[in-house]
């Protein structure tokens, strides 16, 4: 029996929903079925992505979200409560052999008992789920945790060129890759030594973690050049990049031109 991939399993549980589900997975955990797009590894709903739109917010989105990821590896139990922009969101570790192996967030929710809406809130009211609580993240939690456990065990041994490890550090830089985290940083959240993930990463992306890193800014700003009016020094700041001509020095190593001549 072919069991379906973690992303459809997701899917079909958000569906009718405004509900967010999604999983980070940690260390050297997961296979191809458990593999996901960015958009279930990764905080992506308007409101989140809105938030994260200026450098100063994404870099309280993403601690706040480090901290729950922290706490959830640290108590090893699910837990619940609001993040610094007042919406709920429930975190349960996957514990697999005693040992966490994953982290599922269940977002996006507004609490009944918020009875004052911030005019950030309050634009993007109907992106948000309203009646969904504790006990629905406990059971909606379990499933997937279960699920999880299921596409571990059944697809083990199957042969693929999929390496966990790599993909899971790939998918943290994708919700990080605005705030220079460092190698440092990444080692302690997968607990692996700095040098090891270093040439493990470059082996198989032909990237160092800090090229990598810059590939996602620049990708970004190669975008916002396109579509947008904002001016270089902006771009460079919503991007990452707090100092603008090291921005333009190395936009114009990947890309053969200046931001301004692009």
């Amino acid at each position: 029996m072919e069991h379906s991939n973690l992303y459809d399993f997701i899917s079909c549980l958000e569906y009718g929903t405004n509900v967010h589900i999604s999983v980070v997975f940690l260390d050297n955990f997961g296979n191809f079925k458990t593999n996901l797009p960015k958009c279930s590894a990764i905080h992506s709903k308007p409101f989140c992505t809105f938030m994260k739109s200026t450098p100063a917010g994404y870099e309280k989105c993403f601690k706040c979200r480090n901290a729950a990821l922290k706490k959830a590896m640290n108590i090893r139990k699910s837990f619940g409560g609001l993040c610094f922009n007042g919406v709920y969101e429930y975190c349960r570790p996957v514990i697999e052999n005693d040992v966490v192996i994953a982290v599922i967030f269940i977002g996006n929710i507004l609490p009944a008992s918020l009875r004052q809406l911030t005019a950030q809130i309050e634009a993007f009211a109907e992106t948000f789920e309203k009646n969904f609580d504790e006990t629905k993240c406990k059971q909606f939690s379990s499933i997937v945790e279960n699920h999880i456990k299921l596409l571990i065990h059944e697809y083990s041994n199957h042969k693929t060129t999929f390496h966990p490890l790599i993909t899971n550090i790939m998918n943290y830089i994708e919700e990080s890759a605005y705030y220079d985290t460092s190698i440092r940083h990444i080692a302690h959240v997968f607990h692996y030594n700095e040098k090891y993930i270093g040439k493990l990463f470059k082996k198989y992306t032909g990237k160092t973690i800090k090229e990598y890193y810059n590939h996602k800014k620049l990708k970004k700003a190669e975008m916002l050049l396109s579509d947008t009016s904002l001016p270089i020094t902006e771009i460079s700041a919503k991007t990452g990049f707090n100092n603008v001509t090291y921005f333009n020095r190395l936009f114009k190593q990947n890309f053969y031109m200046s931001p301004t001549e692009y």
